[in-house]
Order: C-alpha cells, then structure tokens, then sequence
C-alpha cells in the first residue's frame, strides 16, 4: 500500500473519549484533555495591507497570521468539548457550538478575498473542518459539512451524482397521479461533479437517461428537466439540499442544488430557504448572487464517491461504512489511508475494536484487506 507523503502530523487515531469512540486528526495532540487544542499550517506570506486584519475568533475558534508571517496559528475545540456540543445539540434547528464554528469559515471566507489564510491546494474552510475530531459515523462533516439535522452536502471534483425518477400516468386527468396503478416505470441518469479550471466546478452528464422499462422512453422523450443541471454556470461551490430539511408537507419542493462564489454565500442561501420554505429557489438565490436549481415532482438525488478498495477504484454512495464494504473478519488485516490537507494519512485503530466499522467513508479513502476474505457485497 503507497506510504503517506512525509509529515511533521501523526496518522488518524480511533480513541475513546468518555462513553464515545472520536477520530482524531493528524493535527490532534496525543495529550488532548483541554479544551482547546492548536496548531499550525503553512500559508501565503501575508500583503502588508493585510497583516492588521488576518485574525478570527468565535467561541472556541480563532486563527491568527502574524505580519509579514505565512504561518496560521489555529485554536479548535478540544475532542471532549467538541463532542459535548455535538452530543448535546445535534439535530436541533441552530446547534450553538456548530454555529461557532459556521461563523469563523464565513469570517475566513471574507479574509480570504483580502489575502489573509492562503493555503495552496486547500481552502482554508476545507483544512478547519478536516482538522475536527469527529465520530467515525459522522466524519462526512469533515470533508462536506453534512451533519444530521442540517441535511446538506457539498459536492466536491470527483464525486457522481444519480438522478432517479418514477413516471405515472396522468392522461386522464385523474388528481391521484402518485396512485401506485398509474405507475409507469423509473429513469435514472448520472452527472459527474467535474472541475471546470480556475478552481471551479461544472456538471457533466455520463451517458444518456436509462429507462426501465425501455418503453418508457418513448412516452417521455420530451422530459429532459433533469438534464438542465448540466447548464448551470459555472461556479466555486455547489450544495445538495435534501428535502428533510427544506420542506414542509405541503410544499413541492423536493431537493436542489444551489451554488456560488464561495461557501458562506451558501451557508446564508440555505438559511434563508430554512425560514422561508416556499420561497423561488432562483429569485432567493439571485438575491445572493448565487444560483439554485430545483428538483420536482417524484425524484431522488443522491451523490456517489470514488474510493479504492483493495487498490480497485469504486464509486460508492455516499455514507457508505466501513462494515459495509469490508466484511468484519477482515478488521486483522485491514488498512485504511485518508487524504488530510494536501497529504494522505494512516487511519490507526484497534484491530480488536468494531467501532472502525462505523467510520463513513470519504472520497479519496484507501482501504485494502485480505484477499483470502471476501467484500460483503
């Protein structure tokens, strides 16, 4: 298995914290008991019209660039701490600890447009959220900001998403057209989430819409609604937001991707739909200079990523496991390396421990095992 790049960080730990089992960051002390941790990360040397203002601080969140100084010097919540907030208020509407830290990246998004926490190959966003520890259930936070209760994810270059649609007959008029006798069959299409230059990203369809049964594509050769997402313009960042969040019972909005300049844009695009639920996806959007594109009537997005299992590249769906790829015999002999900042890392755990089986994977992440033990599926 390829080594890690050369690091002055340690691997990803598996440790327990009180009750709870966390993955720690390279970046995480091996003493973390207080209740806060720091560490640093090599930027761009600050413009001198920068240096009095490159400083952050929210709750127990703060980055600071000294004058004339590329070093970023950041202050997170220790392990025990962040999950105290986590434990206590996920799933409520505005989680206090998680909104710290969704006020320091919008600060950081606003200094990045002064010159302040460069870092080359990463957003400094991206490096703050792969640096907090997390429970291996929940590390999709770490790499695309979903958390359950806040039911968004950024699409990032290399993921895939599907777009599957069932049809009914509606030719007669007749209102119950979800009625399970008018059924008609399903479609599915796939886009690639693919980098478009200058740090942007475009949405490229693979294949054509496949129908089952095939006669289906004669009666809807006209539905091409699902395809439009290939002519959004281009953009930084892009967000899936999933119905659980967004809507109430009697509205028909579904899922939609909206996207912008850079991520707090979105963060307050999705904000303003949470309180405003019947809200136009595009006027809303327009009035933050991003974009937004909605999906209707019966229709499900998900979104895909690319892993490599036992050195083969795969595209699974997102919030895939560990158990469910690697079957539990395997734990002697598996080995799992995850890219963190611009370099990859051990993933170390306890190979007596299950709880690695819960950790959610991520795109980029190798695992290998024995071949002598099969994959469960």
């Amino acid at each position: 298995m390829r080594r890690p790049i050369a690091s002055i960080h340690e691997g990803f730990r598996l440790q327990a914290v009180t009750d709870s089992f966390l993955l720690l960051t390279p970046v995480t002390p091996k003493s973390n008991s207080g209740s806060t941790f720091q560490f640093t990360i090599a930027g761009s040397r600050l413009r001198d019209s920068s240096a009095h203002r490159c400083s952050v601080k929210r709750g127990d969140f703060s980055l600071s660039q000294a004058k004339n100084n590329s070093t970023i010097q950041v202050t997170l919540p220790g392990p025990q701490k962040w999950l105290n907030d986590l434990e206590n208020q996920l799933g409520s509407p505005e989680p206090q600890g998680v909104e710290a830290l969704y006020q320091t990246v919008a600060d950081i998004d606003s200094l990045n447009q002064e010159g302040c926490f460069v870092i080359s190959g990463i957003t400094t966003r991206e490096a703050l959220l792969q640096s907090l520890p997390m429970m291996p259930s929940e590390s999709l936070f770490n790499y695309y900001g979903y958390l359950p209760g806040r039911t968004s994810l950024d699409l990032k270059p290399g993921m895939r998403l599907r777009i599957d649609r069932a049809y009914f007959d509606s030719s007669d008029g007749h209102t119950d057209r979800h009625n399970e006798r008018r059924f008609l069959g399903v479609s599915d299409v796939y886009f690639d989430v693919a980098p478009a230059g200058d740090r942007q990203i475009r949405f490229k369809r693979l294949g054509d819409i496949h129908y089952n049964p095939t006669s289906l594509a004669r009666r809807v050769q006209t539905e091409t609604r699902d395809l439009d997402i290939t002519l959004m313009p281009r953009e930084r960042c892009f967000r899936l937001l999933f119905k659980t969040y967004l809507v109430s019972q009697d509205h028909t909005r579904l899922v939609a991707i909206i996207g912008g300049h850079q991520p707090s844009q979105l963060d307050a695009l999705e904000k303003q739909f949470r309180a405003n639920l019947h809200e136009d996806c595009r006027q809303a959007a327009a009035a933050y200079g991003a974009v937004c594109h909605e999906f209707n009537g019966a229709v499900t997005v998900s979104s895909e990523i690319r892993v490599e299992l036992n050195g083969i590249p795969k595209f699974i769906a997102t919030g895939t496991t560990v158990k469910e790829v690697v079957s539990g015999g395997s734990l002697e002999s598996l080995k799992i390396q995850r890219r963190f900042m611009n370099s990859y890392y051990d993933v170390y755990f306890d190979p007596r421990d299950s709880h690695i089986l819960s950790l959610a994977l991520v795109g980029g992440d190798r695992l290998r095992w024995s071949k002598a033990i099969a994959a469960s599926h």
